[in-house]
């Protein structure tokens, strides 16, 4: 057996490199591509040609949202944070409306700007869709009209006909 420093081995590691003994340590600790390091964020040992691989999965590394919302995590509560937090996904319409809209303007849409919102009647005071509002107010039994044959008398609708019949002197 040889001590001298100067004989060629191949690295014990399986990367074909043939090192002399003197910087077989260095080699197999410092330069080898197959050598373990350690994941700074996971601390799991991967192979040094393999941690780049290693990093677009790591479970523990932290990136940002993918919808951009500004939220930093750990790549595993990535699907946590899309299915229950971030404002920018995008879901349907709770009132059936087929808009789609994020979770952020959910809210303004559904009270204030989605067709299918209710509405009280002012004057029955029945809930209608904001859609449906304009051709109930033709026909709300409780509105106010003035009378068609131009009397000036004002009575909620459904007593307009009675009027007609009984007291317009017209």
């Amino acid at each position: 057996k040889h001590d001298c420093g100067l004989v060629e081995e191949s690295c014990k590691l399986g990367c074909g490199a043939k090192i002399t003994r003197n910087e077989l340590k260095i080699h197999v600790t410092e330069t080898c591509e197959q050598r373990l390091i350690q994941c700074e964020h996971c601390e799991e040992s991967v192979k040094f040609c393999d941690m780049t691989n290693h990093l677009d999965k790591c479970p523990k590394m932290e990136i940002s949202c993918e919808l951009k919302c500004g939220k930093i995590m750990c790549r595993e509560n990535m699907t946590q944070h899309l299915e229950q937090e971030c404002g920018l996904v995008e879901e349907s319409c709770k009132l059936g409306c087929g808009a789609k809209i994020t979770r952020n303007e959910l809210k303004i849409h559904v009270t204030e700007t989605c067709e299918k919102r209710l509405l009280q009647c002012e004057h029955c005071e029945k809930d209608f869709q904001f859609c449906d509002m304009t051709n109930h107010l033709d026909v709300c039994p409780k509105m106010e009209v003035t009378c068609e044959l131009n009397c000036g008398v004002i009575k909620r609708r459904e007593n307009i006909a009675q009027h007609l019949e009984q007291e317009c002197g017209l």
